[in-house]
C-alpha cells in the first residue's frame, strides 16, 4: 500500500514538471509531440533500466537495473519475451544502460552510483570473441558531492559518450564525459557540462549522427550534433513527457524514439509529428 502511494505521489511530481528553466537559460524550446503506447514489458523485465536495437528490426534488447540477473532480454515492440541471452563473466552490480556500435558489438553500463562512492565503475563490451570490460573512474570526483551518479550513455566515432545524474538539491549539473571503446582501465574525459532541472536517466544517439536525446523524469531533451561534435552547444528542444519513472531510451529511425519506464510501459514519439 505504501508503494503504491509513493508512486502515486512520484507519478503526480514528474506530471507537474516543467521546461521553463532549461527554455529560459539553456536554449531548449518548449515543444509537444504525441505518444503512443506500444505495449507492456514481459513481467521478466520488471526494472528497465537501458533499452537498444536488437539485430531482429522488430525488436529491442532491455535490461535490469541494479541485482537484476546478468541477462539482456529481447523482446518484441510490443514488450512479449522473444530471447532470454545471459551475459558471460558478468554480474549485475548496478546496470543502467545498454547500446550498440557500428559492428553491432553491445555496452553494458555497469555504472550506477548513487552515493558517488563506487570504485568499481566498468563497462562490458560483448564482442564475437567474448566479454571484455572498459575499467574506469572521474578524473575529479570529489568526496561528499552526489554528482557521479551515471544512467545515460551511447556509442559514436570509437568513443563512449556518458551523462551523469546529479541527486545535488535544486538545479543539476549533468556532464558529459568520454571514454575510449577499448577494453582497460581508463580515466574519463570531461567534454561539457549543461544545469538542467532535472536528472538524466538515458540517453540515445540518432542513426542519422545529427542529433542526441537526453530522458529524464518527466522531460525528453534533444540537441543538434554537427562536424560529429556532441556536445551540449546546439540545445533544441524540451518535451514534457510525464510517463512516471522513465529510464530507457532508443531511437527507431532517426525521426522516432521507443522510451520504457520502471513500471512496464513501452512508449513511442514521433518528433515529425
Amino acid at each position: 500500500m505504501l508503494q503504491k502511494a509513493l508512486l502515486f505521489l512520484f507519478g503526480v511530481k514528474v506530471a507537474l514538471v516543467s521546461c521553463h528553466f532549461e527554455e529560459k537559460y539553456e536554449g531548449l524550446e518548449k515543444d509537444k509531440f504525441r505518444i503512443e503506447k506500444l505495449g507492456k514489458l514481459h513481467k521478466a523485465v520488471d526494472e528497465c533500466s537501458g533499452l537498444a536495437l536488437a539485430d531482429d528490426p522488430e525488436h529491442l534488447l532491455a535490461l535490469n537495473d541494479s541485482g537484476g540477473e546478468p541477462v539482456l532480454y529481447e523482446v518484441t515492440k510490443k514488450g512479449k519475451l522473444a530471447a532470454t541471452r545471459p551475459v558471460a563473466e558478468a554480474q549485475n552490480v548496478d546496470w543502467e544502460e545498454v547500446c550498440k556500435d557500428d559492428k553491432g558489438q553491445i555496452y553494458i553500463g555497469d555504472f550506477g552510483n548513487n552515493d558517488s562512492k563506487r570504485k568499481d565503475l566498468l563497462i562490458y563490451k560483448l564482442t564475437k570473441n567474448g566479454t571484455q570490460k572498459i575499467h574506469f573512474s572521474y578524473p575529479e570526483q570529489v568526496e561528499g558531492k552526489k554528482e557521479y551518479d551515471c544512467e545515460a550513455f551511447f556509442w559514436a566515432n570509437d568513443s563512449l559518450y556518458l551523462f551523469t545524474k546529479s541527486w545535488e538539491s535544486g538545479v543539476k549539473v549533468c556532464r558529459l564525459y568520454t571514454l575510449s571503446d577499448q577494453a582497460g582501465t581508463q580515466v574519463a574525459k570531461l567534454k561539457d557540462e549543461i544545469w538542467l532541472k532535472a536528472q538524466i536517466t538515458a540517453a540515445a544517439l540518432s542513426p542519422a549522427k545529427n542529433q542526441f536525446a537526453l530522458l529524464s523524469y518527466g522531460k525528453l531533451f534533444l540537441f543538434g550534433i554537427k562536424d560529429n561534435n556532441i556536445a551540449f552547444n546546439l540545445p533544441q528542444n524540451c518535451i514534457k513527457i510525464a510517463k512516471k519513472q522513465t529510464e530507457a531510451i532508443i531511437y527507431e529511425t532517426p525521426t522516432r524514439l521507443i522510451f520504457s519506464n520502471e513500471q512496464g510501459g513501452l512508449f513511442c514519439m514521433d518528433l515529425e509529428n
